[in-house]
């Protein structure tokens, strides 16, 4: 598979990838910042969308992507990072890579790195959803001590003197508690870069179609009319249902260790639902029962307009509609499924994750 994406692509890929994004982004918030990096991409042409399979296997790929807090971060980071981090690892690895896929939707970072460098952008990505650590997004290389990479994080200004460029060397474990702790002392963000991944490997581990399902997801979304017929297609696509809607009585997230931590209690009279978040949403508890674990998907949505609304924009008091999806309804990456990535928000939570997937293999209705 080859295509072109163009403008027409821009608004159904945002749509789409906000809601993936499991919380962390919302249109309110994100909407500017991903229309530029998308305008600037397509300012230097159409970009190439091609299945991995298309590739040499032999060769390699690298990932482009963000590290930090999505909802209480004040980040000092410009588009160009992204695009300077990716030449960074280039530039260690020493050869042009053959494709570059992005940590999670919605990607548009992806889309400006591929412009740029004039590579294709690969139908794929670590991670079909939004996901609060790297090691979630490393395609099973977590469990993997001896599989070393680099990876590079760029973010600051020059006329503050923030300027940050980190290069770390080692498994992902170690380098990305390094990419966190360079997103902690840069305002809550950095434009990150990681490699090499053959070719083969990614095609092997990582969610494939996700950038095809992303699109199509938002286009289905849009033919509806806003509000509650946006929110049904949008769980309809995903083979999931809407959970909730209704009011928020607790927003207890905050910021802490670099990552967004606590909880989110929704009510609609009838029933209570217990939202646990690390960055994302990854619990979601109806009446003291679990209905959807990490990584199955849960979204948040403005009941009014039907976008994608982030955690970060829902004091007490507002209206929101959750939707849930089994993690079987969208693409996935091997290491969302990983037994070693669990145990850190496991304790941060206070709430158990892993034993879920084990023992319940779709949402409860």
């Amino acid at each position: 598979m080859k295509r072109k994406l163009t403008r027409q692509d821009v608004e159904p890929a945002m749509i789409g990838g906000l809601l993936l994004s499991a919380g962390g982004s919302g249109v309110a918030r994100s909407l500017e910042r991903h229309d530029l990096a998308a305008e600037v991409a397509l300012g230097y042409g159409d970009i190439s969308l091609v299945s991995v399979d298309a590739l040499d296997p032999d060769g390699y790929v690298l990932i482009s992507t963000s590290v930090g807090a999505p909802g209480f971060a004040k980040p000092e980071l410009v588009l160009r990072d992204h695009v300077d981090a990716a030449r960074s690892l280039i530039e260690r690895l020493g050869k042009k890579p053959d494709g570059v896929i992005c940590g999670h939707v919605p990607g548009f970072n992806g889309w400006l790195v591929a412009a740029a460098l004039d590579i294709p952008y690969i139908d794929a990505a670590a991670n079909g959803r939004g996901h609060p650590t790297v090691q979630m997004g490393g395609m099973g290389l977590a469990s993997k001590s001896d599989a070393f990479l680099y990876q590079v994080a760029r973010a600051g200004y020059t006329e503050t003197g923030s300027k940050i460029s980190v290069i770390a060397q080692g498994n992902l474990v170690k380098t990305s508690q390094v990419m966190r702790h360079a997103a902690i002392i840069s305002g809550g963000l950095v434009a990150s870069a990681r490699g090499p991944y053959e070719t083969s490997f990614v095609a092997a581990n990582a969610a494939l179609g996700a950038i095809s399902f992303q699109v199509d997801l938002g286009k289905a979304m849009l033919e509806a009319a806003p509000g509650s017929a946006r929110i049904r297609a949008a769980a309809d696509f995903m083979k999931g249902d809407v959970l909730v809607t209704g009011t928020v009585l607790e927003n207890s997230v905050v910021y802490r260790n670099g990552f967004d931590v606590g909880r989110l209690v929704i009510s609609d009279g009838a029933r209570e639902i217990v939202l646990g978040i690390y960055n994302e949403f990854m619990t979601a508890d109806r009446d003291g029962q679990r209905v959807a674990t990490f990584p199955d998907m849960i979204g948040s949505l403005d009941p009014v307009t039907g976008d994608p609304i982030a955690i970060a924009q829902l004091p007490e008091g507002a209206e929101v509609s959750i939707v849930v999806a089994n993690r079987s309804g969208f693409p996935l990456g091997k290491g969302a499924l990983d037994p070693s990535v669990f145990a850190e928000v496991e304790e941060a939570l206070g709430v158990d994750l892993f034993s879920y997937l084990e023992t319940n293999s779709e949402v409860s209705e």
